[in-house]
């Protein structure tokens, strides 16, 4: 693994660029400025970039949230989010997994999140009890534990309900606080013997889809993100090179209170995610 102070060092290697989003170019605020011009430069020198997130909103609805904190849609070419893929799942409802299932589904989500439903054969139900399928976007309130919904999980496993998680990450910072997301309610879910169809990073498929979108060879694309079990295992799995923002989620273990990397990075990483190797690494996003 080689050290990094600048994406710039890259450029001329890779074509494509695959982007995280939270703990890459935000933190739940603004986009960082040191983020968003690397990002420009990187549009500016002819690179294929996508923000590839594992959020369950669909890929408009992220656009319009980065323009928001500061991201223009024209320095980059593509969105593409585990919501995506779950809405496409859902919408086509086909092959072993749907067969026999009814199209009852309950919906679990923030409110600031879209339903994943609309333009899908499910109709959504108030009650886990009317249920036929349970849609997991992450918890519903963020100051809720996961044991909050051990009383609905259990009545869903009784009732044998499967779960689609539309967003494996089980955790982000969001400001500097730790905040439980779907994949958190999902490990919790199969704990308690329920099954569960799982979409977005690490599964292969995602980064699969954004290189064919890209347009860049595999070879010449590069995955960028925060999350070792996330970003980093899944772009192995899909056979892309990866960097490591060691400044997102995992900051404390892999960085020193001078913002640099800890004097034995590569321990620190197989701790933390003995599978997952970056190619390389820097503290944060920036040319």
């Amino acid at each position: 693994m080689q050290s990094l102070t600048g994406i710039g060092a890259l450029a001329d290697a890779y074509d494509g660029f695959v982007l995280d989003a939270w703990g890459t170019l935000h933190e739940g605020g603004d986009v960082l400025p040191a983020a968003l011009d690397a990002v420009r430069r990187l549009h500016a020198a002819g690179k294929r970039l996508a923000v590839v997130s594992n959020t369950p909103q669909l890929g408009p609805v992220l656009a319009r949230r980065l323009a928001a904190q500061g991201l223009p849609v024209d320095c980059y070419d593509l969105t593409f989010t585990a919501g995506d893929l779950a809405h496409e799942d859902l919408a086509t409802a086909s092959g072993p997994w749907f067969e026999g299932l009814g199209r009852r589904a309950y919906h679990l989500a923030p409110d600031r999140f879209p339903d994943l439903l609309p333009g899908t054969p499910f109709t959504r139900v108030d009650r886990i009890e009317d249920a036929d399928l349970l849609v997991n976007g992450g918890p519903d309130r963020d100051d809720l534990p996961v044991a909050a919904f051990a009383p609905l999980f259990r009545t869903a496993v009784a009732r044998g309900i499967p779960m689609i998680c539309a967003n494996p990450d089980r955790a982000i910072v969001d400001r500097g606080v730790r905040k439980i997301c779907a994949g958190e309610l999902a490990a919790a879910y199969e704990a308690l013997g329920g099954h569960v169809r799982y979409h977005g990073k690490p599964y292969p498929a995602l980064f699969r889809r954004a290189v064919e979108e890209l347009g860049s060879p595999a070879e010449r694309t590069l995955v960028v993100g925060d999350g070792l079990a996330t970003d980093i295992a899944g772009a192995a799995a899909a056979g892309l090179d990866s960097l490591l923002i060691a400044g997102g989620l995992h900051a404390e273990a892999l960085l020193t209170d001078g913002g640099t990397l800890v004097e034995h990075f590569g321990a620190a990483i197989r701790s933390l995610s003995p599978g997952a190797r970056p190619r390389f690494a820097m503290p944060k996003l920036e040319w």
